[in-house]
């Protein structure tokens, strides 16, 4: 009697565990599923947001004026030119006393060497990828 009756409970509560198991692994897989299908519609996302900018930069080839490379002219311009002015003002002493301002000095020589830097690769890189 006591055997069955053990039985009977270790039964019904493996059974309730097995039941909590389940569950639980469904939960996990779906949230798994969910956050597949994120990263998947991110990489679509990405993959279209890189075409896009893809066709700016054929429509903007072969034309100097086009408003992206007035936007880097007119703050890459002023910005090299104060800064050439104050290297050379202080390596050859000129006299010059241009105001140096640390911000612009910082942040200032990281965004004219990206540009400068950056696009300069990108663009042999183009250049190379055209050839092959």
């Amino acid at each position: 009697m006591i055997a069955a009756l053990i039985s009977l409970l270790s039964g019904g509560l493996l059974k309730l565990l097995l039941q909590a198991y389940e569950s639980r692994l469904k939960a996990k897989t779906s949230q798994e599923a969910l956050s597949a299908d994120l990263a998947a519609e991110e990489i679509r996302a990405e993959i279209s947001a890189r075409a896009e900018a893809r066709k700016v930069l054929v429509a903007e080839n072969g034309v100097f004026f086009s408003a992206g490379r007035l936007g880097r002219l007119s703050f890459v311009l002023p910005l090299g030119l104060w800064w050439s002015a104050i290297c050379l003002d202080s390596v050859f002493h000129f006299g010059w006393k241009v105001a140096e301002v640390p911000v612009l000095r910082d942040w200032g020589g990281a965004i004219v060497t990206s540009l400068f830097l950056v696009d300069g690769v990108k663009s042999v890189g183009r250049m190379w990828q055209a050839t092959r």
